[in-house]
């Protein structure tokens, strides 16, 4: 994980205001804070952290200060627009959770066999340093055959970090591309049990 910095200011306005200027509202919250801070950040600078390596820790230039932080959500409208950010505060030694991609390799290989990957599970939250939590937790599929799953304990998590998922959940499993396949296995399943 890297360590980038980004400037940010403190407000005392409202985030419609912020807005209205044409910058994004923010607030800065964690347990070891005695108080959340309302800032916000330039569109600028915004697109800046946002191109940064998914769960890195940030480093915040706030009014002189660094605070060493980790975005925890990002708030559209309903026109995708973004319109807050939520950074949670990290104290060396502290443990944070982090909502991580699962991501899938070789599902090309896959469908040239007729087959599709059918997602389930698409993130796992994790928790511990952030410095341990990985961008995202990938996974190759592509020798797995109809009817196959893949659990969690299949995936590369950490032994540093928890999961809030049981290990054996299924988080993708194996199915026919057409539905026409599946009613032929399923037609020839039934007459071989006749």
């Amino acid at each position: 994980m890297q360590n980038l910095v980004f400037n940010i200011d403190e407000r005392f306005e409202k985030g419609k205001k912020v807005r209205m200027k044409g910058e994004v509202p923010c607030i800065i919250y964690g347990e070891s804070l005695d108080n959340s801070i309302s800032c916000k950040i330039t569109k600028k600078e915004m697109l800046k952290l946002l191109s940064s390596p998914k769960n890195s820790v940030l480093s915040l230039n706030l009014n002189g200060t660094t605070e060493k932080c980790v975005l925890k959500e990002v708030q559209r409208n309903t026109f995708g627009e973004i319109i807050h950010l939520d950074f949670q505060y990290v104290r060396k030694g502290d443990s944070v959770k982090l909502k991580v991609p699962v991501t899938y390799s070789g599902q090309g290989l896959l469908e040239s066999k007729g087959l599709l990957l059918e997602t389930i599970v698409s993130e796992v939250q994790l928790q511990g340093h952030p410095g341990d939590i990985p961008e995202s937790l990938k996974i190759d599929v592509s020798q797995l055959n109809y009817g196959d799953t893949v659990l969690t304990e299949d995936l590369a998590i950490p032994t540093t970090l928890k999961s809030d998922i049981n290990e054996d959940t299924i988080i993708a499993r194996v199915v026919y591309l057409s539905s026409n396949n599946s009613e032929e296995i399923e037609e020839d399943e039934t007459s071989t049990a006749e």
